[in-house]
């Protein structure tokens, strides 16, 4: 029975150790989830959410009573008297000195709409941040596409170079065993040896790319990449038309526009007049009665009304100064749509440009090898020289490197095109 365990904690233990080694497997929509969680600006919009609550709850509290504590004491030079002099009658003068202590309330009736006004502006700024999140979003996953293609190339020209290796590798191994029969020079192994050489520096130089893209993937993503990472090449074959934009920038543009408007509105009630009812409770000397020179306690309610109906036309002309600033988001819209509108026609160009080369790519593969075969069969045989070979197998070799990197571009052309328009999902 122990034995059996035994068995089975190995079996266990390899069967884990052969699923760690399994190269990790991702998709671009993965990536591009996982970099916008890993992004440290993923808690802003929760954070712009929460401050404006905050600041709606505070403005709402406008409407509550304004409770203030007044305390003073005062000293005049002259206080108030009765200029006559009546016989045996003693009238007591007031004291210089004056002390006062008040709890006063202030309880607003009617602000002519600035405090629903000011929580109007305060969402359309929540939402301007929250779309500007959305901007900083986008760009996070343009640079996770840029990075993620960067490797599908990297990998796919590795592949390919290698594959350029073995073949030249196999005819090595031919052209030595004809040197040794006296049938091929020596010199052809050479020159195959040295291609060797400088088809291996080239896939150094591709594998110390593609790990720099990955450990940029991996921080993007907070993955640990390694260099056995699979990725998964997008396949995207039908492209939407074009009806209107629906990236975050277009939208910023309007939410800019509709906060100018409600800048405009607050201040335009600032020549509203308000309404408000006031207490004040306290006590003092003197107290409400001037003639009095006791402490008295003392009590006054009424109504009070502000209204500032003339302020030499200040109020107007913040209006036109908002009315500019609405002018001139609205070039930058312009102008943001006009350049959008040509990189959207230059992507689609290059989608029609990358087409047509594939179509050419096949048919030129299909040539190639061709010619690289009957190259392979006369190198063989001593026909032509080891330079002749590798003429023809370089240009297959390049030939299918066009091949697999064109297809590659042409799905992040594809991708380019759909993120310009705003469709990133």
């Amino acid at each position: 029975m122990k034995r059996k365990i035994h068995w089975l904690a190995l079996f266990l233990l390899f069967q884990g150790f052969a699923i760690a080694q399994q190269p990790q497997a991702l998709s671009l929509d993965s990536c591009r989830v996982l970099a916008l969680k890993h992004n440290p600006l993923a808690q802003q919009a929760g954070l712009y959410t929460t401050m404006q609550q905050m600041k709606d709850e505070i403005t709402g509290r406008g409407y509550l009573p304004q409770v203030a504590l007044n305390g003073q004491a005062t000293w005049q030079s002259e206080v108030t008297s009765l200029p006559i002099h009546i016989p045996n009658v003693d009238i007591p003068s007031l004291s210089q000195d004056n002390y006062r202590l008040s709890l006063d309330i202030n309880q607003l009736i009617w602000d002519g709409g600035v405090i629903k006004s000011q929580q109007q502006l305060d969402v359309s700024q929540l939402e301007i941040n929250l779309t500007e999140v959305e901007t900083a979003n986008l760009r996070v996953i343009e640079m996770v596409d840029q990075t993620y293609f960067a490797i599908l190339i990297f990998t796919e020209s590795g592949k390919l170079i290698q594959l350029g290796m073995d073949e030249i590798q196999s005819r090595l191994a031919k052209v030595r065993a004809g040197i040794e029969n006296g049938a091929v020079l020596p010199s052809n192994a050479d020159v195959l040896d040295a291609e060797l050489i400088g088809m291996e520096q080239n896939l150094t130089e591709i594998k110390h790319g593609k790990m720099t893209a990955i450990y940029k993937l991996g921080a993007l993503t907070g993955l640990e990449l390694g260099s056995s990472v699979e990725l998964q090449i997008p396949a995207i074959t039908d492209l939407p038309e074009f009806k209107t934009w629906t990236r975050p920038e277009y939208k910023l543009f309007s939410l800019q526009q509709k906060r100018l408007d409600d800048q405009m509105q607050m201040t335009g009630l600032k020549l509203m007049p308000r309404f408000s009812a006031f207490s004040n409770l306290g006590y003092g000397r003197p107290g409400l009665n001037m003639l009095s020179n006791s402490f008295e306690p003392f009590a006054l309610l009424g109504v009070r009304m502000n209204w500032n109906f003339w302020d030499w036309n200040i109020t107007q002309k913040n209006k036109e100064v908002l009315g500019i600033q609405k002018k001139i988001t609205d070039s930058h819209r312009q102008n943001w749509e006009l350049n959008q509108d040509i990189m959207l026609n230059s992507i689609k160009q290059e989608i029609l440009k990358i087409e047509n080369q594939l179509a050419a790519d096949y048919r030129i593969v299909s040539l190639r090898q061709s010619v690289a075969n009957a190259t392979a069969a006369q190198l063989d045989s001593g026909v032509i020289t080891a330079s002749d070979f590798l003429s023809e197998q370089n240009a297959l070799t390049k030939a299918r490197l066009n091949q697999e990197i064109n297809k590659i571009l042409l799905q992040r052309a594809k991708l380019n095109y759909l993120t310009v328009m705003g469709f990133t999902n």
